[in-house]
């Protein structure tokens, strides 16, 4: 069977979009909320862990949208899904700019946090495993990749649209990014290949579509997955690895307590940033070309390799050659993981199945900044004890994610 022009550029499209989601998504709502921190304090007299809690609400309820995430993905039309919900956080930001009671954020940032869980925490995973069979790992890696780009590069714009539009002119560029932007490209988002139209997942063999399922139509249920003890491995894996995530918020703190003046503690995040970058953005492809347990203990080795630089060593550039090492480490979690459950359970219902673990570990990136706090003032102002849980969650993290991949293929193989 001859497939069309159009069906073949079909995964390519949704690259695009899931790119975009990506992009938006994790640039703009993850990376930028702390931004507005030390303004809404100011204006609204409210105290930090006020305004902090804004975010934590969003991930809250970014979590328990998952819980029915992929079943919403995989039972009704994607692009309409995804439609909805980006046109809600467009409506959202654009609330933030209207609001006169601090509180009326909590309600803004609850909204925004159930509608952005989809489009941004679940689609890009879900939609890139059906339409790519092969080079999926360099497509979710570069896809993902972007997040840490966008994190570095939307801080600075942020500031720069509050120094001259004022937080309420910010927010309203915000929601136009998003209703200009990601909105259109929604619509290129269908869940799965469509055979009736000739289409298959990239990589798919033509030849032998008629005997061979694609990738969105083979694998083991949830419940099979949610009962299996290779499933409580990575998802144990992605909640010990966010332990790092959560210390990532206070390494300018640590920094400056170490005597690094502000600017050179805040260029160690940036260094972060631009690390997770890389790292996202390599490791798929690398995951695709060679042993996947080589490549993770590789960035294993430079994520701890970065964490302990910044632990010990307090000259401005190579604490941020050590926040570079540090980023390049999250490609574990952000991309080999992911990776590393579609390949375990299958693409048929990778949806739910990765939706599930999603949860559990965004539940954990949202308690983790604040854990990180409350022992940085129950041990005398010290973040040693946030860095030792770091360096031992990323070796148990390694250990069990490995131990499950690695027996899944000689009991599969």
């Amino acid at each position: 069977m001859q497939v069309s022009a159009s069906a073949r550029r079909a995964p390519w499209l949704v690259f695009l979009g899931c790119c975009v989601l990506s992009f938006l998504g994790f640039g703009v709502i993850v990376n930028t909320p702390g931004q507005y921190f030390s303004t809404l304090r100011a204006v609204f007299h409210v105290s930090q862990s006020a305004v902090a809690l804004t975010v934590t609400v969003q991930m809250l309820m970014g979590s328990l949208m998952l819980v029915v995430g992929g079943k919403i993905l995989e039972r009704y039309d994607s692009r309409k899904v995804l439609f909805l919900c980006v046109a809600v956080v467009a409506l959202s930001f654009l609330a933030c700019s209207f609001v006169t009671a601090f509180w009326q954020f909590y309600v803004i940032f609850a909204i925004m946090g159930a509608a952005y869980a989809i489009p941004v925490l679940l689609a890009p995973q879900a939609l890139l495993s059906n339409w790519f069979e092969k080079r999926l790992g360099m497509v979710m890696g570069i896809a993902l990749g972007l997040s840490g780009l966008a994190g570095a590069l939307f801080q600075p714009i942020v500031v720069a649209w509050m120094s001259t539009l004022g937080w309420r002119g910010s927010y309203a560029l915000t929601a136009g990014l998003f209703a200009l932007i990601a909105l259109p490209c929604t619509l290129l988002l269908r869940f799965a290949p469509d055979k009736s139209r000739g289409e298959f997942a990239y990589g798919h063999d033509e030849e032998e579509h008629t005997q061979k399922p694609t990738a969105a139509g083979s694998g083991v249920t949830p419940r099979q997955a949610f009962r299996s003890w290779a499933f409580a491995f990575f998802v144990l894996s992605m909640v010990l690895l966010q332990i790092a995530s959560g210390l990532v918020q206070h390494v300018a703190t640590f920094e400056k307590d170490m005597g690094l003046a502000p600017l050179a503690a805040a260029s160690v995040v940036t260094g972060i940033m631009i690390g997770a970058a890389v790292g996202k953005g390599s490791i798929g492809a690398l995951l695709d070309r060679f042993n996947a347990v080589v490549v993770v203990l590789t960035y294993v080795f430079f994520g701890v390799a970065g964490w302990l630089i910044i632990l010990f060593i307090h000259v401005p550039s190579l604490a941020t050659l050590g926040g570079v090492l540090a980023g390049i480490g999250q490609g574990y979690l952000l991309v080999a993981i992911p990776w590393m459950i579609r390949e375990h359970f299958g693409a048929g219902h990778y949806a739910q199945i990765y939706a599930r673990a999603a949860l559990v570990s965004n539940v954990m990136l949202a308690l983790s900044t604040g854990l990180h706090g409350v022992l940085y003032d129950v041990t005398g102002k010290s973040y040693l004890l946030s860095f030792s849980l770091t360096l031992v969650g990323y070796v148990l993290a390694t250990v069990l994610g490995l131990v499950a991949f690695t027996y899944q293929r000689t009991r599969l193989s």
